[in-house]
């Protein structure tokens, strides 16, 4: 009966360090896919303003016209710094349920069926730098901009940033 005993306090440890593995496990996934997701707000937004920046840089050049016309987000006022602009908040599946301003984006319902993931969790702004020293003169001027997403994982504030040399 002792040997029994024993037998079961030595497997009743061995569950409970099982459990404790599968508890950390289960965090750790949960923060990897926060990071995954702001990782991929981040590109999203960088991504956008390639796009702008080379159809600035063709349109500028004569090459192609604006049709449909479009309103510029990063590329008014090439050559100067653009500070700390909110871009908005983003659900928990990397989808833009709110604009700069706080507001939902249209057509929410149809972009977020699901009424529980129409809330932000991850916050995005952007950042154009300045050129430094004197403006390139060339026609591949080139600013860095910089995308920072901040999230809540816990009771943890989370940050990622990231950035891109844009030509336009």
């Amino acid at each position: 009966m002792v040997e029994f005993l024993m037998a079961a306090f030595i497997f009743a440890i061995g569950l409970l360090g099982l459990l404790a593995l599968q508890t950390g496990a289960v965090a750790q996934a949960t923060a990897g896919r926060g990071r995954v997701t702001a990782s991929y707000i981040a590109n999203l937004i960088l991504q956008q303003a390639q796009t702008e920046g080379q159809y600035f840089y063709y349109a500028k050049a004569s090459v192609i016209t604006a049709n449909p016309a479009f309103t510029p987000v990063f590329t008014i006022a090439p050559g100067t710094a653009v500070a700390t602009t909110p871009f908005g908040g983003f659900n928990v599946d990397g989808v833009q349920v709110t604009g700069p301003t706080g507001a939902n984006v249209a057509n929410l319902a149809t972009l977020v069926p699901d009424a529980n993931k129409r809330n932000p969790v991850f916050q995005a702004n952007w950042i154009r730098r300045a050129y430094q020293g004197t403006a390139p003169v060339s026609s591949n001027q080139t600013q860095e901009f910089v995308v920072n997403i901040a999230w809540v994982e816990g009771t943890q504030n989370k940050f990622l940033s990231v950035s891109r040399n844009i030509r336009y």
